[in-house]
């Protein structure tokens, strides 16, 4: 008792300066209250070693003291050894509720217990197993962590435990939501949000993320869904804040906040290989983003090709005559036609209806003028019918009207771009010219 009693002394003088004892992180001297013995993991052995200090057994070393103290009150003594006790009684063969988040050496991982998955943050992979308890083993059906069978748990508390795998892998387990995540409604890379909000650009990796005003401000967050409910968890604090998801298009969908705030979301990942932009997958030439002169394709594309003759066809069929009287053009003749346009017209006025070279979406063979590329076209009976029809063969009237600002080109009736029928359609439905529906903009920098 001489022996406790100096122990005691030395921790009260050791709060007094200033000295925590309530660190929550495991190492290899583990600070995990209650673990007497450095496993990372809480159970009966530290009950004995506990109880034998308290009898006079000098066998826990003096760095491991600060784990005894389990009240954090500066004392060892009888009212930490119930609690240790009182620890592992309360969760004996308790299996955790709920989806948890992992950290350890395996990276971040998220368990549900419950429903038997546990997703991989890094490789994206969704794992099912089956998982028993006994004590403070877990044992599973499948490999789940480099280890088939089996890991000791502890719980610190409620809502963090420790899992110690029998080839030393530890992971850290803190508490993230009541509900099994629906992981085919995660999101992932980059998305804008426009609304009242204003505009903000969202990075999802997994379930956390980061999101960025205008003016440079943002946080990180961490997310949970189950079903179209989101729980969005903000900054360090980790504020809930809900939302429901209201799917618009592939591209796009709403999240109206609890508040009652609605924001639309559009998917905007762009990606440059070998000097070309693709922006959610789709090939861009415009003022923004343009063609290396090497890129040549060597005419239209055989989709596209494919896809005007159908068009031709029904349109013959509905009284209406269509033929391509401008396709594909190289670099070479795109700068050649250009600068025949700013000799006659002017630069300024050439770039209201002319693409620089690199820049022209007949570059990419994916685009063509039908008929007549000149103003006397625009009110023609085959114009409307392009207009109203052309979305059904895979094409969007590109440069539609009243529309100049955002296109960067006057109204052309005559030039569709070819992007297969399921997107032109939403394209088509949505209104919104290509820049809208991806949130880009078609401007020259220079």
């Amino acid at each position: 008792m001489k022996r406790l009693s100096r122990i005691a002394a030395r921790l009260a003088a050791a709060v007094i300066a200033g000295g925590c004892f309530s660190i929550m992180t495991v190492s290899a001297k583990s600070t995990l209250k209650g673990d007497m013995n450095g496993d990372s993991i809480i159970g009966k052995g530290d009950v004995r070693l506990l109880q034998g200090y308290l009898l006079g057994d000098n066998s826990i070393k003096e760095e491991q003291l600060p784990c005894a103290d389990i009240d954090g009150d500066g004392r060892i003594d009888g009212f930490d050894l119930a609690l240790l006790k009182k620890n592992i009684a309360s969760h004996t063969d308790k299996i955790p509720a709920g989806t948890w988040r992992a950290e350890g050496s395996k990276g971040v991982r998220y368990y549900n217990f419950r429903s038997g998955t546990v997703y991989d943050e890094n490789s994206g992979i969704n794992t099912s197993y089956t998982c028993t308890v006994s004590e403070t083993n877990l044992y599973f059906d499948k490999n789940v962590c480099g280890d088939v069978g089996h890991a000791l748990y502890s719980w610190r508390d409620d809502t963090h435990l420790v899992l110690r795998w029998d080839k030393g892998y530890i992971e850290e387990l803190t508490y993230f939501c009541d509900a099994p995540i629906n992981y085919s409604r995660m999101l992932s890379g980059q998305y804008v949000g426009t609304g009242s909000y204003g505009t903000r650009t969202f990075d999802f990796n997994g379930l956390n993320g980061t999101f960025k005003n205008t003016d440079g401000t943002g946080m990180g967050f961490r997310y949970s869904v189950s079903g179209n409910n989101y729980v969005f968890y903000l900054g360090a604090a980790g504020t809930p804040k809900k939302a429901v998801r209201t799917d618009i298009d592939s591209m796009h969908f709403n999240l109206k906040w609890e508040d009652g705030t609605v924001e639309r979301f559009t998917q905007h990942n762009i990606v440059t290989r070998a000097g070309i932009t693709y922006v959610n997958g789709i090939l861009i030439a415009n003022k923004t983003y343009s063609l290396p002169s090497t890129y040549n394709p060597g005419g239209l594309t055989a989709d596209a090709q494919a896809a005007f003759k159908k068009m031709q066809s029904d349109a013959w069929n509905a009284g209406y005559n269509l033929w391509i009287c401008s396709g594909f053009r190289s670099y070479a003749y795109q700068s050649q036609l250009y600068n025949n346009y700013v000799a006659r017209d002017g630069k300024a006025k050439a770039d209201t209806y002319s693409a620089r070279p690199g820049h022209s979406e007949h570059q990419t063979g994916l685009a063509m003028d039908i008929n007549n590329a000149s103003d006397t076209f625009n009110n023609t009976a085959e114009a409307r019918w392009i207009a109203a029809n052309c979305y059904k063969y895979g094409f969007i009237l590109r440069y539609p009207q009243g529309k100049q600002n955002i296109t960067g080109y006057k109204y052309e009736s005559w030039h569709v771009r070819y992007l297969g029928t399921a997107l032109a359609k939403e394209v088509y439905n949505s209104g919104l010219t290509l820049e809208e529906f991806l949130c880009i903009d078609s401007v020259y920098k220079s």
